[in-house]
């Protein structure tokens, strides 16, 4: 969740240091945006709820890099509506993706390799990436 949220706040700290004419619509787009994310980051359950047991939750890809793929995956709960979870997460990706055709938004482009799992660390849901080295 803190490389999530690490790289959506980078994300919007770039938005608005880029000028253009049209800075109020940007502006509101992306505080639509972030609204978005906000109701994603609600209905993920994954910071009210105490996580037990990692087989009551899953992972999804999140956002859009503007030369492709996602900004990164997020946890939820399998508690939860999870085809209307999935919904708002896809909805939200392809928001940004259109906003960043729309402003000539750059990110980096570097792949961001998928979680293997969910475990509970600590109460919380955290991802796990299989070892590479071995």
């Amino acid at each position: 969740m803190k490389n999530i949220k690490f790289l959506f706040i980078a994300f919007s700290i770039f938005l608005f240091s880029c000028n253009n004419d049209d800075s109020s619509t940007k502006e509101t787009e992306t505080k639509n945006i972030t609204k978005m994310y906000d109701e994603i980051i609600s209905a993920s359950m994954a910071n009210t709820t105490p996580c037990t047991n990692p087989a009551e939750w899953s992972f999804a890809a999140i956002g859009s890099k503007a030369c492709g793929g996602s900004t990164g995956y997020i946890t939820y709960s399998l508690k939860i509506n999870v085809p209307e979870f999935l919904k708002k997460v896809e909805n939200y990706t392809n928001a940004q993706a259109t906003f960043n055709k729309k402003w000539g938004i750059m990110s980096t482009c570097e792949i961001i390799l998928p979680p293997t799992g969910v475990d509970c660390v600590n109460g919380k849901p955290t991802l796990v990436y299989s070892d590479l080295d071995n």
